[in-house]
C-alpha cells in the first residue's frame, strides 16, 4: 500500500496524490485548520496536530510514519509551513520511499538528507536530554577522553544540538538536539 501523509491543501493536495498515486492518505492539520470543499472528497484520516511543542509535534508525526511504514510504501508531501517544516525533517530522519513540497502548486521531489550525527555524537545527546553535563561528567558516562568530549561537543554545538550553560561550565541540550534524538 502506498500512503500520503500530508498537511497540503487544495490543489496542492490534488497534484500531491496524482503525483505519488496514493492508495491511502494521512492529513495533518494543525490547529486553525479550516475545512474546504475538497476536505469532503479524502479518503483516509485527518490528525488533528494541536500542540504548540515542536518536540511533541515531532514524536507524534514520528509515530504516525512509523505506523504508515507497517503496511508499506510512505511518502510525504507538504508544504512551507511550520507543521511542514517538521514533518519534512522526521520523513527525513524515519527514511521515507520520497519526500515532496509544494511549490506555486507544482509538487516537486527533494533529495533525501541525512542528519549526520555519529554514535558518540549520539549518546552525549542523550546523556543531556536527562540532565545538563560537564565535559567531564559526559567524558565519563561516554567512556571517552576529555579531549574527545570537546571535539565533540564542538561539532554538536556547530550544528546547534547543544549550547554551553552558563552555571558550572555545564552543557545543555537544545530544542534542535532534542528533536534530533526522538
Amino acid at each position: 500500500m502506498r500512503t500520503l501523509i500530508t498537511n497540503l491543501k487544495g490543489q496542492c493536495l490534488f497534484n500531491a496524490s496524482v503525483k505519488t498515486q496514493a492508495e491511502g492518505l494521512i492529513l495533518l492539520s494543525g490547529k486553525n485548520h479550516r475545512k474546504t470543499e475538497l476536505d469532503k472528497f479524502i479518503k483516509g484520516g485527518e490528525i488533528k496536530i494541536d500542540s504548540e511543542d515542536p518536540l511533541e509535534i515531532c514524536k507524534r508525526i514520528a509515530g504516525i510514519i512509523n505506523g504508515a511504514k507497517k503496511h508499506g510504501e510512505v511518502f510525504i508531501a507538504s508544504s512551507g509551513d511550520g507543521l511542514g517544516s517538521l514533518l519534512n525533517f522526521v520523513a527525513n530522519k524515519e527514511g521515507v520511499n520520497a519526500v515532496f513540497i509544494c511549490y506555486n502548486d507544482k509538487i516537486i521531489r527533494i533529495p533525501s538528507l541525512k542528519i549526520d550525527i555519529s554514535k558518540t555524537r549520539l549518546n552525549i545527546l542523550r546523556f543531556l536530554s536527562k540532565e545538563d553535563l560537564s565535559a567531564a561528567e559526559i567524558g565519563e558516562k561516554a567512556e571517552i577522553s576529555r579531549a574527545m568530549v570537546y571535539k565533540h561537543l564542538a561539532g554538536l554545538m556547530d550544528m546547534g544540538l547543544v549550547d554551553k550553560s552558563r552555571l558550572f561550565e555545564k552543557f545543555t541540550i537544545t530544542e534542535a538536539g532534542k528533536i534530533s534524538i526522538i
